[in-house]
């Protein structure tokens, strides 16, 4: 069930042999990047700050009311997005048919069908929320708002997507599943992907002058000790094992399919359905949240279970169809 396939192998490597290089590689990026985030998070926003004063626009005015921990998870993408060419080289993935993204209109009807299916699965959850929660149309809402609001979700959505399941599942879990074998690189990514959904804990602004806004010298760096150990502080059981179910159903999609688009496309269209729900409703507590969560999909009884499913599900699916072509990789030269 969980045989580690060659299509699915980093460097060229059969599927009998073993490599921690891309552990290794990906350790160096992330890390770098933190690093490279927490030195430049209290300058950027000390630079924001003078091009305020100097000349005050709507847009420094709106990075000015980011909290300081928006601008080192932002820092920390610039790294990781130029890293992930040389890392994609490294590990001999020299095409978009070798990532598991080949381009035919097979492939564009793939990515609509899962996407449609993200979709749908998210307004199913939502449904229940509406009519069992407090969930309410926002007031006011006027077509352009509500396409507005469509169209941001949807760029939102797929730059979300693209981006999280290139690293996640392409280069992360295919790291780990060149390194031990096809279980583990499932649920080690998936519970990565868990915890990185864990971000610096509201309470710690409290101790802090200035709060979310404040700009020392060394914020960056108590930002990235926080954004590492904040998950011991602000742990919630079922949104830590509904987003590590959530990143298993896109592990087994990506090792049933060997196609990237997929995992894309599903994780594209729930976070598209996220964003527009929670900025077209307005969404209260309510004692039913533990059933059917509450503002999302993570923390609920009702799609822990309907993910776990999937999960079970896609376990023993076997799919066919000429768009689920697997990737190749070049095999190194000896």
């Amino acid at each position: 069930m969980f045989k580690r396939e060659k299509e699915l192998m980093l460097f060229g490597l059969d599927s009998n042999e073993h490599s921690f290089e891309g552990l290794k590689l990906f350790l160096f990026i992330y890390i770098g990047a933190s690093i490279f985030a927490a030195a430049l998070s209290a300058p950027t926003y000390w630079a924001v700050q003078w091009l305020d004063a100097a000349n005050s626009t709507e847009t420094t005015r709106w990075l000015l009311g980011k909290r300081i921990d928006i601008f080192y998870d932002r820092l920390r993408w610039i790294p990781i997005i130029i890293g992930l060419p040389w890392m994609m080289g490294k590990c001999k993935l020299f095409s978009f048919r070798n990532i598991g993204l080949p381009m035919s209109s097979e492939s564009a009807k793939t990515f609509l069908k899962f996407f449609a299916a993200g979709l749908v699965l998210s307004v199913f959850i939502f449904s229940f929320q509406y009519f069992f929660c407090n969930v309410r149309l926002e007031d006011n809402l006027s077509v352009g708002k509500v396409a507005n609001v469509i169209l941001s979700a949807l760029l939102g959505g797929l730059i979300i997507g693209f981006l999280e399941e290139l690293v996640m599942r392409c280069l992360i879990m295919r790291s780990i599943y060149t390194a031990f074998d096809a279980l583990s690189a499932i649920i080690l990514s998936s519970l990565f992907f868990a915890y990185k959904h864990f971000k610096v804990p509201p309470s710690i602004w409290d101790s802090l002058p200035g709060g979310v806004h404040s700009s020392s010298w060394d914020i960056g760096f108590f930002i990235a000790w926080y954004d590492t150990v904040g998950i011991s502080t602000s742990f919630n059981f079922m949104t830590f094992f509904s987003l590590a179910m959530f990143g298993a159903v896109l592990c087994m999609l990506y090792i049933r399919t060997k196609v990237l688009w997929v995992p894309i496309a599903m994780h594209a269209g729930i976070v598209f359905s996220i964003q527009a729900y929670r900025n077209i409703f307005e969404i209260g507590k309510s004692e039913n949240t533990v059933y059917f969560g509450n503002a999302g999909m993570t923390n609920g009884w009702m799609a822990l279970c309907i993910l776990s499913l999937i999960f079970i599900c896609l376990c023993f699916w076997k799919p066919g169809g000429r768009a689920l072509q697997a990737p190749q990789t070049a095999k190194p030269e000896r």
